[in-house]
């Protein structure tokens, strides 16, 4: 090739360098700011269109990693785990796998209630990234909700004091902590005085609780004085988990015969729904000496961030017809899950602690209360009831009454 052929291709070489470079800086400044637009439309919530600029950034420049973890994030905070997983695979599929996409696809499985699959996530970046504490602290969320505290405690504290996660993983020790105390003894008295000219009735009960697993035991023994009558009842209760998204309810008890029930049974069969709503249908049967009583029942709810709202209704068949009862009941939880305040709201025939025949026949009631449970330290709770009824046992007479309530617990 002789000296002017080769300045000409030289000078070619050049001119495309330099006019690649300037299309390239013209391509890179919109993507930058399309991709700074989809940062900030995913703080502020809007998921989808944020979604929307990240794929054009994409449609740019197809290896754009961040907007891809955009894409999986704003998925994984609207509890939509498949797609996450859909967009984050192929950033895990590579060697080595993309720190950020198992971390979020962890967290991602974790919030959609799979702990097992987030377990998964956060042992392969275990794996690749041994000297990261992001995935231990992964690791240890997901055994905590899997209930096996006694692993989870051991990474928590893997965890060197020096790392940023130290703050995250002492919180995190403590709700395990708090998750492994699985027995509970519970006291609770109430008192209800009536406007009316009548005795104070007075109802007392303690309780043990054991959290298992995938079962929930308690026993109960109550006493109650009323009429001048007093009466002692024994329960057993369980709550057995049969899948994933199901358990039951089940209840037995006996009494001495002078105001309980002689025996009662109960079953329940709740289902977890998605979008954290559950819903319920059961009965519960009374046996009575004078008369069996059978009341069925259903419960429909809701979990919110911080409350909880639900609806239970009961049904009676009585020989003119069914009664009904609906009773609402708002909670709001405060700084820990075993704190918080409900209100009630009912309007029928069904009590609120049911004791004796006569308040099953009473034609109708209408109810209002507050009921609240604080900490007192780490292992202990305090709670207190506050209500007003007023009851019709006959359609020209009714009766007022205000019931107290307080309980003691103790976690251990």
């Amino acid at each position: 090739m002789s000296r002017k052929w080769r300045i000409g291709a030289l000078s070619l070489i050049i001119t495309l360098h330099i006019i690649t470079k300037k299309a390239f800086a013209q391509h890179i400044a919109p993507v930058d700011s399309l991709f700074k637009q989809a940062q900030e439309l995913a703080k502020a919530g809007k998921y989808k269109n944020s979604r929307k600029l990240a794929r054009q950034v994409i449609s740019i420049v197809p290896q754009h990693t961040d907007a891809v973890l955009l894409i999986g994030r704003t998925f994984a905070w609207q509890n939509m785990s498949d797609s996450a997983k859909a967009t984050l695979l192929p950033l895990i599929q590579q060697a080595p796998p993309n720190q950020e996409a198992l971390l979020v696809l962890a967290d991602a499985e974790l919030w959609a209630g799979e702990p097992e699959q987030s377990l998964q996530f956060a042992e392969t970046g275990q794996k690749a990234f041994p000297a990261s504490p992001f995935f231990l602290l992964a690791k240890a969320r997901a055994l905590h909700h899997l209930k096996r505290y006694k692993e989870a405690t051991e990474v928590v504290r893997a965890i060197p004091e020096e790392q940023p996660q130290y703050e995250a993983a002492l919180t995190l020790l403590e709700k395990i902590i708090d998750a492994s105390m699985v027995n509970r003894l519970r006291v609770v008295h109430q008192s209800t005085v009536f406007m009316e000219s009548m005795s104070p009735w007075h109802l007392s009960s303690i309780e043990y609780t054991r959290l298992a697993p995938k079962a929930k035991f308690l026993a109960r023994a109550s006493y109650a004085q009323r009429y001048s009558k007093q009466s002692i009842q024994g329960e057993l209760e369980t709550y057995p988990q049969l899948t994933k998204n199901t358990y039951v309810y089940l209840n037995a008890g006996f009494s001495d015969n002078k105001l309980f029930p002689t025996y009662r049974a109960g079953a329940e069969v709740y289902q977890v729904l998605p979008f954290k709503i559950e819903a319920s249908l059961g009965a519960r049967t009374l046996f009575f000496p004078s008369e069996t009583v059978v009341l069925y029942t259903g419960y429909l709810g809701k979990y919110f961030q911080k409350q909880w709202l639900s609806f239970r209704p009961y049904f009676q068949k009585q020989q003119d017809g069914w009664q009904t009862t609906g009773i609402v009941q708002l909670r709001q939880y405060l700084k820990h899950e075993d704190e918080y305040l409900t209100l009630t709201l009912a309007k029928g025939s069904t009590p609120y602690n049911l004791v004796g025949f006569e308040e099953i026949s009473r034609l109708d009631a209408a109810r209002v209360g507050m009921e609240g449970q604080f900490r007192l330290g780490k292992s202990y709770l305090a709670g207190g009831t506050l209500m007003y009824e007023q009851e019709e046992y006959e359609s020209d007479a009714s009766h007022n009454r205000i019931t107290m309530g307080l309980s003691f617990q103790v976690k251990f």
